[in-house]
């Protein structure tokens, strides 16, 4: 199928198909009379990859789920051992959005007339963080 026909199937725009291709998630399409031509499964490969791409993996990530791993291991023990991975890191980065969180909001109660002014109250906090 042409990439228009096939980016209507999966949902996505054409430049998304030729980043991913060029990328080098996506199978490079053969070409017919300067047109690429891709076979019926690519828009369930896309599908996955827009997937893995809205649950937070990286480009790098989607190639490494798609080719790096032995192509006798299951897709499904591939899909959880990166989702795991990423399931971590999002653990993590709550965590740093949180503590982050608590701080601006406990700078919103600032008084403060001048920044020197922070600066001396938050060195006095240093052992203990407001």
């Amino acid at each position: 199928m042409k990439i228009g026909e096939l980016a209507r199937k999966a949902g996505i725009r054409t430049s998304a198909i030729r980043f991913y291709e060029k990328a080098g998630v996506l199978p490079p399409a053969p070409r017919q009379n300067g047109q690429r031509h891709f076979a019926a499964d690519a828009a369930l490969q896309l599908t996955v990859i827009e997937f893995a791409r809205r649950a937070g993996f990286t480009i790098a990530e989607i190639k490494l789920l798609f080719h790096g791993f032995r192509k006798s291991a299951p897709a499904s023990a591939r899909w959880q051992q990166l989702a795991r991975k990423k399931y971590r890191e999002m653990d993590l980065l709550i965590s740093r959005l949180k503590n982050m969180q608590k701080l601006l909001k406990k700078s919103m109660r600032c008084h403060c007339t001048k920044l020197d002014d922070c600066g001396r109250i938050l060195l006095s906090h240093r052992d203990n963080p407001l």
